[in-house]
């Protein structure tokens, strides 16, 4: 029976390394090799002389992490060997670690963690394994030879490998890309809100990871329209079969009840992502999915690594109408003076090549206006800016003839959010009935409980119950209040 390998024990420096180690479906140096379950590059191998080595990378000694030594011939794996491991701790200074355990335990048959075995052998069909190729891949990414690369730029680089026939066209769905971006960003790397040359082997990991779970997802959730993207209970028992996971009928509902964590009846993709993470690496941090799929507690991480006053007091202080209303009188005095609009473009556009990505934008709002720091406010009006329905050019990049109208869009859509937040009282990101006839109250609309019901109908297209925010900006920006963005540029 194939073995996996368990690492425990160890803290501090490279403590990442902990987790369970699978057999991959290819031998490295005549012997077996593993790779972390943990969707992260970190594989176990023996190094072709007398070690195994805990690396970034197969055969990649600058980024070993751990290694023990092993009799010369042996045929053991490296349970097998007496140790003790020896680690690089904080001061950089390689020394034998006594608390480090290796232990060999039956392999994993999960579905989910035997699609995750299948990426790395998927990704050297593409050429993205080899430090040749991802070296050539990233000076393809990063043109300006500056080491960080946007959200944008990312994308761009998937949308022409997809389109030049290089990658397949399963690799282009923009729901998972924004989840490996987020993932590589906020666990895997720095947290900052750019993608480093030392995190791209995990952001390529993680395209092809999350593209893989939304493939999946999709076939599951699919209504026949092709545009789905919320999944019931019954669809999830009847696509079992098809996973390969053989579940009655009652045990799929209760798995199903394990996403469905608000008692909801329905899941979305970022639900049923987590849901995964659980199965194939139990022992993670369970608080990272609430970071990765909301991105409101993305400011721990970044006052931890900026120390940004502004996000400090973002998200300490309440919010309220007033407030609204004193910033929306600045934002009306930049757009109104060319001199003030140049000098907060030249902010933005720190390097001058009069484009700016979404990452920049984030960054820009967190430091200057800490009241329009929330996430899914800040895409809809990137995407409404870029979009050529919203007055863009349609390619990923807000460029200066559209600076106006993302600072527009960027007070627009964050006071929607604030509105549709003060009123989710779950903060499930999805409204009942009865959540969305408190916001018509909240935002004066007096309506009868049949008219308010009419309106609800409107704005839940799919007949679901519930409204996501989404669809609450989509009703909002054409049917409430058509004239607030016109409104707001033309003052």
């Amino acid at each position: 029976m194939p073995i996996a390998i368990r690492i425990q024990g160890r803290v501090g420096r490279y403590a990442h390394i902990n987790d369970q180690y699978e057999p991959m479906q290819t031998m490295h140096n005549d012997r077996p090799a593993w790779v972390a379950r943990s969707v992260q590059p970190s594989y176990l191998f023996h190094s072709g002389k007398a070690r195994w080595c805990i690396s970034k990378a197969m055969d990649d000694g600058a980024r070993c992490w751990a290694y023990v030594s092993c009799p010369e011939n042996s045929s053991g794996d490296p349970s097998t060997c007496p140790g003790p491991w020896t680690c690089c701790d904080d001061d950089k200074e390689w020394r034998p670690d006594a608390n480090l355990t290796c232990q060999a335990v039956p392999a994993d048959n999960d579905q989910f963690v035997q699609l995750r075995l299948t990426l790395d052998s998927e990704m050297r069909t593409y050429g993205l394994v080899e430090k040749s190729d991802l070296k050539k891949m990233w000076r393809r990414l990063d043109y300006n030879g500056n080491n960080i690369v946007s959200l944008a730029e990312i994308d761009k680089m998937v949308v022409e490998l997809v389109k030049g026939g290089i990658w397949p066209e399963w690799l282009n769905n923009k729901p998972a890309l924004m989840r490996a971006y987020k993932k590589t960003i906020l666990k895997d790397g720095d947290g900052d809100s750019w993608v480093e040359k030392f995190e791209f082997h995990a952001l390529l990991l993680n395209i092809f990871w999350f593209n893989k779970l939304f493939l999946i997802f999709h076939s599951m959730a699919d209504d026949g329209t092709g545009a789905d993207r919320r999944m019931d209970a019954n669809e999830f028992v009847r696509s079992m079969g098809q996973l390969g996971l053989n579940l009655s009928d009652q045990e799929a509902r209760q798995e199903f009840a394990k996403m469905d964590t608000n008692n909801g009846g329905q899941v979305l993709f970022v639900e049923f992502c987590a849901y995964i993470r659980k199965r194939v690496s139990p022992d993670d941090d369970p608080q990272f999915d609430a970071d990765i799929v909301s991105g409101e507690k993305c400011g721990k991480v970044m006052r931890k690594h900026g120390g940004h006053k502004a996000t400090n007091s973002h998200f300490i202080d309440k919010k309220c109408f007033k407030d609204f209303d004193d910033l929306e009188k600045i934002i009306k005095a930049v757009i109104g003076s060319r001199k003030k609009l140049r000098s907060l473009w030249k902010r933005l556009d720190f390097n001058g090549n009069n484009i700016v990505s979404l990452a920049e934008i984030d960054k820009l709002m967190v430091e200057a206006y800490p009241l329009l720091n929330h996430k899914p406010a800040l895409m809809r009006a990137y995407k409404m800016t870029i979009s050529k329905k919203g007055g863009g050019d349609g390619d990923s990049w807000v460029e200066r003839k559209e600076f106006k109208r993302l600072l527009a869009n960027l007070f627009y859509f964050n006071k929607i959010f604030w509105v549709y937040d003060q009123v989710d009282n779950d903060k499930d990101r999805r409204l009942n009935f009865h959540e969305f006839k408190h916001c018509l109250t909240l935002c004066g609309t007096g309506m009868s409980d049949a008219q308010a019901r009419q309106e609800f109908h409107k704005v839940d297209r799919n007949g679901g119950g519930i409204i996501l925010f989404d669809e609450f900006c989509r009703y909002f920006t054409e049917a409430m209040c058509p004239q607030g963005m016109t409104d707001l540029l033309d003052d």
